[in-house]
């Protein structure tokens, strides 16, 4: 079961790699603070959360989980092949049926306008995954296999 930091690590290196022209970075933990260096703009990635539906009677506890992440698109243009709107639909072909690392297909949830400040214009895309928590098995409670005997059937 993939860590939840190797599942935003994916949808970085997946944005990475089908949007090279565009920096690729964690959402800031001081956004207000946040500087854009790139020249043409950035997609910052972010964990938004989990939900957890009942678990799945298995004898263990296994937890459908819905993974809810997002990517903020922002650049210094609004308009063209090169701009903020343009850029959400290359994020969506770029994630949409992209599979995360022990996750289901990606899927889009919701995209929003988040404001222009500074001539620096920022959208969110939000995105959802559906995997399965599943308990840590302690095996040093459980009996260890040492012996196995094959019998032929006549």
């Amino acid at each position: 079961m993939a860590a939840t930091i190797e599942i935003i690590d994916a949808l970085a290196a997946r944005l990475q790699a089908r949007l090279p022209s565009l920096a690729v970075e964690y959402f800031p933990e001081r956004p207000a603070e946040y500087r854009l260096n790139h020249p043409a703009g950035a997609l910052l990635v972010s964990y938004l959360g989990s939900q957890f539906a009942a678990p799945v009677d298995a004898g263990i506890v296994a937890q459908p989980r819905t993974v809810k992440l997002s990517v903020t698109v922002v650049l210094r243009q609004l308009n063209g092949r090169t701009g903020a709107v343009a850029v959400l639909d290359d994020v969506r072909r770029a994630l949409v049926g992209y599979r995360l690392p022990d996750c289901r297909k990606l899927q889009a949830a919701g995209e929003r306008f988040l404001g222009q400040t500074a001539g620096l214009w920022q959208y969110a895309v939000d995105f959802t995954a559906l995997a399965m928590q599943v308990e840590e098995d302690d095996t040093a409670d459980s009996p260890v296999l040492s012996q196995v005997n094959h019998e032929e059937q006549a």
